[in-house]
């Protein structure tokens, strides 16, 4: 997956089935670049779980070769970061969300600008400027 609006979108709010196609009887979101299906075990714990994530199947789909994008790179870290803040309200993730910002600011374009204002909106927070 290549667009960063996508990525905020499936981190922090649940896909409508239109954005699925299904594959060897799964859900694909359309147009990825490619899939791979686990045999997942949780084993939970009292503070923290640990998922054990095994292959079975995958495919490449197409290959593409895209030039590094700091601005797309702080938006998935913006992400795993605004998961962590929506599930514990630590300050901290919201000071790291601030921080891949001003990365998105320099270095994204107006798709990662526009994912990060939707991952505000996402978390109910306000984008400082």
């Amino acid at each position: 997956m290549d667009d960063p609006v996508l990525f905020v979108k499936s981190a922090l709010s649940d896909l409508g089935v239109e954005n699925f196609e299904a594959i060897n009887g799964f859900p694909v979101l359309k147009n990825s670049l490619g899939w791979v299906i686990f045999d997942c075990t949780c084993n939970k714990g009292e503070n923290v779980s640990m998922v054990e994530m095994i292959p079975v199947k995958g495919k490449i789909l197409r290959k593409v070769i895209k030039p590094v994008n700091r601005g797309f790179n702080a938006v998935i870290e913006a992400s795993i970061h605004a998961t962590r803040y929506v599930n514990t309200k630590g300050q901290e993730y919201l000071r790291q969300i601030e921080y891949c910002n001003t990365i998105v600011r320099k270095c994204g374009g107006p798709r990662e600008a526009e994912a990060m204002r939707m991952l505000y909106e996402l978390i109910g927070c306000k984008e400082s400027q």
